[in-house]
């Protein structure tokens, strides 16, 4: 029997995707630099402090933490996804889940309102979760959600709902872990994913720019073998590999999604495109 691993489109072994935080204006020069090297990923708002102008203490930094108006969402953020972050930044866990499904439903429903498309995607604020939250959550229609708790692993999560990142862009193995997850083959798991993290304001607090561009402009050069997505992407897809249906002798793969699928059949890329059925022998 052939072994079946999971790829990624156009049977790419790897995937690269960010997520960052707030909806702050510092995400205008991060979105430069993300469009330069052609990087793709998901921006986490909280419906009710956009237009908000001023500055707050953060980790010791003075920060400016003004954020962008709601006309201005479908321009600036074009060509990336935004997915919800409560509507006013409550640490859910802390709140009733009556309170907390009222932040994240009202969120949603405002950015879909505003965007002219779903919104199901979520980062939980401060990071704060725990079961009651992921039930307030999936009532709310929401498919996937964002920790702060770094693997530094390149997994695919089982739990869309409790999606751990890679590491946070100021983490101190970041480069060795790029490096890692560049230069190194895929193995018997399959698919690789480096999923990084953060808040575009945190460059402003350590003046250090320069690591994004580093960052991105590293990832770039593996282009070939590396899908740029968004987290609404790499969820859906990962979803629909999962439904993928094989005959008992391995040689048939059915899909019955909307999405083509791909995967290595004894290392071999092939394409399972929707709706229909592939011999893989």
């Amino acid at each position: 029997m052939q072994i079946i691993q999971m790829a990624f489109p156009q049977g790419k072994t790897k995937a690269f995707t960010v997520s960052y935080d707030d909806g702050v204006r510092q995400d205008e020069r991060l979105l430069a630099a993300m469009r330069q090297y052609g990087i793709r990923g998901t921006f986490n708002l909280n419906y009710g402090t956009l237009g908000r102008v001023g500055h707050a203490v953060i980790d010791g930094h003075d920060t400016d933490v003004s954020t962008f108006r709601e006309e201005e969402l479908r321009t600036m953020y074009e060509g990336q996804e935004i997915a919800c972050h409560a509507l006013t930044h409550k640490k859910l866990t802390e709140i009733s889940a009556g309170t907390a499904a009222c932040e994240v439903i009202e969120d949603r429903r405002n950015l879909e309102r505003v965007l002219g498309r779903l919104v199901t995607g979520f980062a939980y604020p401060f990071g704060a979760y725990d079961e009651t939250v992921l039930q307030v959550l999936r009532s709310c229609g929401i498919r996937y959600a964002r920790t702060v708790e770094s693997t530094h692993a390149f997994r695919l999560p089982q739990e869309f709902l409790t999606w751990h990142p890679t590491c946070h862009h100021n983490d101190e193995k970041v480069t060795e872990l790029l490096e890692a997850f560049c230069g190194e083959p895929v193995g018997r798991d399959g698919a690789r994913l480096f999923y990084l993290w953060g808040h575009a304001y945190e460059f402003d607090q350590r003046d250090n720019w320069e690591r994004a561009e580093q960052i991105f402009s590293y990832v770039s050069r593996y282009e070939a073998e590396i899908w740029f997505a968004t987290n609404g992407e790499i969820c859906d897809y990962t979803e629909a590999f999962r439904r993928l249906e094989f005959s008992a002798d391995g040689g048939l793969a059915v899909n019955r999604t909307a999405l083509d699928v791909w995967l290595l059949a004894d290392g071999r890329a092939v394409c399972v495109p929707a709706k229909e059925t592939v011999r893989l022998n």
